[in-house]
């Protein structure tokens, strides 16, 4: 639809758009159109609210129509649609309170936190680091079966190196097998076949499997069993020849560690 500029400002004014023009021409600048605004008859153009700051001269002119009453229906429309009401007064409001509300008694006793918060279920475990959580790593060789913690910070590889070389060390000629194993499997402690009693059964039968092979541990689940950590592991894996505090990956990384593990080595095996 093709507008004049007047009513074009109207209805950017009406917008809260208000247009700016230059008084002359600015230097460089491109030349403007020559905007003409016609004069508006008074009856036809709308009276200009009180919160709006809209110049006769901005208001659009009535166009000129066949039927002389068109444009002054759709001006009216116009003004119609962009007026806002007032928002009539909500009858089902409360009515307001008058007087002063007092404040409770200083008397009155606060619940205790036991009244508020339910009391634990005994047969739920409620604290974690009573559970063991561990990964071992487990290399088996000819006459030697190496046992431990794993760290997933360091490289897989390189664990698996290092035990192979504490096992070539000590005469073996490799590892034959080795897996690994994660506890617990969920991490949902009410879940079937996921208490600590099931991972002893578990070693157990990892530990038949040994034969007569003598044990080495390093850092296997050092401080993850809650107390008896020497008789828990001998009731499971079996009395070990070494059992050193340090994993692979704290041999990896400290040099220091290597050397205390080799005097306990040497002096276990004789080598």
């Amino acid at each position: 639809m093709m507008m004049s500029e007047a009513e074009r400002q109207y209805y950017l004014g009406r917008a809260g758009i208000h247009l700016w023009y230059a008084r002359a021409p600015l230097p460089g600048a491109a030349p403007s159109p020559e905007f003409q605004f016609p004069v508006a008859d008074s009856d036809d153009a709308p009276e200009p609210e009180s919160d709006l700051t809209v110049t006769r001269s901005s208001m659009p002119p009535m166009p000129r129509t066949g039927s002389g009453g068109a444009g002054k229906d759709r001006l009216a429309g116009i003004q119609a649609l962009m007026a806002t009401p007032e928002p009539e007064p909500d009858k089902t409001a409360e009515p307001a309170v008058t007087g002063t509300v007092e404040p409770p008694a200083a008397d009155m006793d606060e619940p205790s936190p036991e009244q508020i918060l339910p009391a634990p279920d005994a047969s739920i475990d409620l604290d974690p680091k009573a559970r063991i959580e561990a990964r071992l790593g487990f290399w088996v060789s000819e006459h030697l079966v190496l046992v431990s913690s794993v760290s997933e910070d360091a490289s897989e590889r390189l664990q698996d190196t290092l035990a192979e070389n504490i096992l070539a060390s000590l005469g073996e000629s490799g590892v034959k097998e080795s897996h690994h194993i994660r506890w617990p499997v969920f991490g949902n402690p009410r879940v079937p076949g996921n208490s600590d009693d099931d991972f002893r059964h578990i070693l157990r039968s990892v530990s038949k499997e040994f034969g007569s092979r003598k044990l080495l541990l390093l850092g296997v689940l050092k401080g993850d069993v809650p107390s008896g950590r020497s008789e828990w592991l001998a009731s499971t894996l079996g009395a070990p020849a070494v059992d050193f505090p340090r994993s692979l990956a704290e041999l990896a990384a400290v040099p220091t560690y290597k050397r205390e593990l080799w005097q306990q080595l040497k002096f276990a095996f004789g080598v």
